[in-house]
């Protein structure tokens, strides 16, 4: 009885995993015929457009479905603002459930996200102005929202709106992640659990996946992916008004209210031209009105849902095609037509043909050579970047039984992901591949590893093509390498940056030395100027700096905050002030420390006895240990408070260790803080010396050959740290000095030129020398 009852309850769970499927007809036996979907076919793989699947539905019955090879039908498709309706679907449902109305005011949801000032026209903001794309903003906000802030509603809330809400369509993906944010407000769910059984389970909807911001709600106006099949049930359930199997899952009401004409894109429009265009037909709630009565869900590059209710049909299309109306025109031309209001006769070999059709659709594969002398060469090396954004570390090419294995070293991870000879080899990989919304914080974080497709070929002798399929969304990266004797060039191409200058990465042959000399390279004073932060976070991403040392008390300190929120692997110290040089530009101390204050409040500008500056060094006033140690753990508190990951802490201009007192006290203070002190004396404990040349005198090119000279002289089996200030020269830098340096800004633009230089990056992997950290080199001690 026992393994009666495991039998039954494994066959459950495997009927229950099932996927439920739509029910299955011929196109005869539905109204149009094999030949004019074969003709669709056929147009479609001649056309500009990449179809990537197509699904037409005809009285509740799939009638054609096609995958082009490498896709399939088993495969999620990256829907982009396909998302909005599904969005607009839950809101539908709260509304139902009567958890919220369509007039309810935005702004009641997010008391604690409101702005000080909130405009009439935000007061008046309602959840059909969202629905409706009638918000009211100047501008589509969503890209600025997305990429600069960690929370999306107050970003929104913050936006100006200039025109009243509910008079004006603009296009905004932010209205949207409202309406997602709004829905996981009233019921305490995301949109896609919250839809989960009302929406998917009554679907038979299984496998999809939702993309979050930072705060863990669904971005709303995109991210959701699911197979083709499930996009069609989504569209046949809105032809049926709500009712499936016979049970009403949405309202009609609420499918009608969603469908229906709301605002028009642009009233202005010409009739020609509207009789043209599937974009000004009018916008319903996150859906568009089409030509033909039809209405859609519509996703970028060419995805698509839509609904014929006068052909009873539900027509599905997923692409890759920069030109979505003629990818639509397609569909109006060839399918649209063919849909008649009588049964056609029987046509088993038109039937057959459509069916040899279907299998037969496939992408082409890049083929024009499948072998070069160079691959016997390179096969095996790994080359080290030395242009481009430096977490892209190496890349290594093993060429084996027409299987080309790419290693993608970044400084993270590695992507391994082997490419067939002119046949694609399948395999799964979490390298990011090209994508609309990339700049969003937090894109596509916790989706499960991405399947994707690659072939290889030889355009000529030295050039490699590697095309990498991303198979689950709409996008291909074309990798081109070019190979000269031990030095390639790789060029990332997508559709995103295919007419666009693109940074090419160059890389060189090399062999990492198991005693390599290691190297710390900091950065110091990041928050002192704009400029600064910004060569700072320009020497770590496309150079060699491993370490940035920030001024908390400096005015540019919030923006050095989120520039290195935005750069998580990047190693920070506090780098501790009590001086403030600069003669343009000030800052006072966190605590009272009127030891430590000029007569304006400010820090002195210096801390040993200047010239320039009679009694206005620290040293030159009667300074007090006690407002140091104060000073010193307000700033270490107001730097874990916004950089968590602090590794360590540093004097700037000396102030940790001008006196055997405050170094014994900056000691045992950052221990209290489990923080390492990072002093000379600290640094002869970990085993680091310090290195540097001769700046003065010279031009940037002798500056960078200085540089690579002082490289020359380090030894294998020991560490260094070479510390300077990056910089940028223009009119900020160059209205920061103070009496004795003058030149700041020219002097630390070719800081800047030299951590970033491509002959310096060269020379450390010829050299072989390993660029670390001192977090690295801290926990390397222990």
């Amino acid at each position: 009885m026992r393994k009666i009852l495991i039998l039954l309850f494994v066959s459950v769970q495997l009927l229950a995993q099932k996927p439920v499927l739509l029910p299955r007809s011929t196109p005869e036996a539905e109204g149009i015929s094999s030949e004019a979907i074969i003709n669709f076919l056929e147009a479609a793989s001649k056309s500009k457009h990449e179809f990537h699947s197509f699904m037409l539905l005809r009285h509740g019955k799939v009638v054609a479905e096609s995958w082009w090879n490498p896709y399939h039908n088993d495969l999620k498709h990256t829907m982009y603002s396909v998302s909005k309706s599904f969005t607009a679907t839950a809101i539908g449902f709260a509304v139902s459930e009567k958890k919220i109305t369509v007039e309810d005011k935005v702004i009641s949801f997010f008391p604690e996200d409101m702005p000080t000032q909130v405009s009439p026209y935000l007061a008046e903001l309602k959840i059909k102005d969202l629905l409706t794309m009638s918000v009211g903003h100047q501008t589509d906000p969503t890209g600025e929202i997305g990429a600069k802030n960690e929370n999306w509603v107050k970003a929104f809330l913050r936006t100006q709106i200039v025109n009243k809400p509910g008079s004006k369509f603009l296009y905004n993906s932010a209205a949207t992640y409202m309406l997602s944010a709004i829905v996981q407000k009233v019921t305490g769910q995301k949109v896609i659990d919250y839809l989960q059984p009302r929406l998917f389970e009554p679907l038979g909807i299984t496998g999809i996946d939702w993309e979050v911001d930072p705060k863990g709600i669904n971005t709303g106006g995109w991210g959701i992916r699911l197979k083709t099949e499930d996009m069609a049930k989504f569209g046949q359930l809105f032809l049926q008004k709500g009712l499936w199997k016979g049970k009403q899952i949405l309202p009609a009401a609420w499918v009608e209210e969603a469908s229906t004409m709301k605002i028009m894109q642009d009233p202005n429009a010409t009739q020609a031209k509207k009789d043209s265009s599937d974009w000004l037909q009018g916008y319903c709630y996150q859906m568009w009105r089409s030509r033909n009565n039809a209405y859609r869900g519509d996703g970028a590059n060419g995805q698509f849902i839509i609904v014929l209710p006068e052909k009873d049909a539900v027509m599905i299309v997923t692409a890759e095609a920069p030109d979505m109306q003629g990818e639509f025109n397609l569909l109006w031309k060839y399918i649209y037509p063919a849909l008649g209001d009588k049964k056609l006769p029987a046509n088993p070999a038109m039937l057959a043909k459509l069916k040899e059709k279907t299998a037969s659709l496939a992408l082409p594969i890049p083929n024009k050579n499948v072998s070069s002398s160079t691959e016997s060469k390179v096969s095996g090396k790994t080359f080290g970047m030395v242009t481009g954004d430096r977490s892209f570390e190496n890349v290594k090419f093993d060429f084996d039984n027409g299987v080309c294995k790419v290693s993608f070293k970044t400084d993270s991870t590695t992507h391994q992901i082997p490419f067939g000879a002119s046949k694609w080899e399948l395999s799964e990989t979490t390298k990011f591949g090209p994508y609309l919304v990339a700049a969003a914080k937090a894109n596509r974080v916790g989706l499960p590893a991405f399947k994707v497709a690659g072939s290889y070929t030889w355009k000529d002798e030295n050039t490699l093509e590697l095309t990498l399929r991303y198979i689950e969304s709409p996008h291909t990266e074309t990798i081109v390498c070019t190979f000269d004797d031990d030095n390639v060039s790789i060029d990332f191409q997508s559709i995103f940056n295919i007419n666009r200058k693109r940074t090419i990465s160059k890389g060189i042959v090399f062999t990492p030395k198991a005693n390599a000399p290691k190297l710390i390279v900091r950065g110091d004073d990041m928050g002192y100027s704009h400029s600064g932060n910004e060569a700072l976070i320009k020497s770590y991403k496309e150079g060699i700096e491993t370490s940035i040392e920030v001024i908390v008390a400096s005015p540019w300190f919030p923006e050095a905050v989120k520039l290195l929120a935005e750069n998580k692997r990047v190693d920070i110290g506090l780098h501790f002030a009590i001086t403030s040089e600069w003669d343009n530009v000030k800052w006072r101390p966190l605590t009272e420390a009127k030891s430590l204050r000029n007569a304006d409040g400010y820090f002195y500008p210096m801390l040993f006895h200047n010239n320039n500056y009679p009694k206005q060094a620290v040293l030159d006033n009667d300074w007090k240990i006690e407002d140091i140690e104060k000073e010193l753990k307000a700033q270490i508190e107001m730097a874990l408070k916004y950089i968590p990951r602090l590794s360590h802490v540093s004097g700037h201009m000396g102030s940790t260790a001008f006196t055997q007192e405050v170094k014994d006290m900056a000691r045992r203070v950052a221990k209290e803080y489990k923080l390492t002190m990072v002093d000379v004396d600290s640094m002869k404990d970990l085993k680091v010396a310090y290195t540097g040349f001769d700046f003065n005198n010279k031009n940037t090119e002798q500056k960078i050959e200085g540089f690579i000279g002082m490289l020359d002289k380090l030894e294998e089996g020991k560490a260094y740290v070479f510390v300077e200030h990056p910089g940028l020269d223009n009119d900020e830098l160059r209205a920061i000095s103070h009496i004795g340096y003058e030149d700041v800004a020219q002097g630390r633009q070719d800081v800047t030129t030299i951590f970033t230089s491509e002959k310096v990056r060269t020379a450390i992997l010829k050299k072989g020398i390993q660029l670390v950290s001192y977090k690295e080199v801290i926990a390397g001690s222990k």
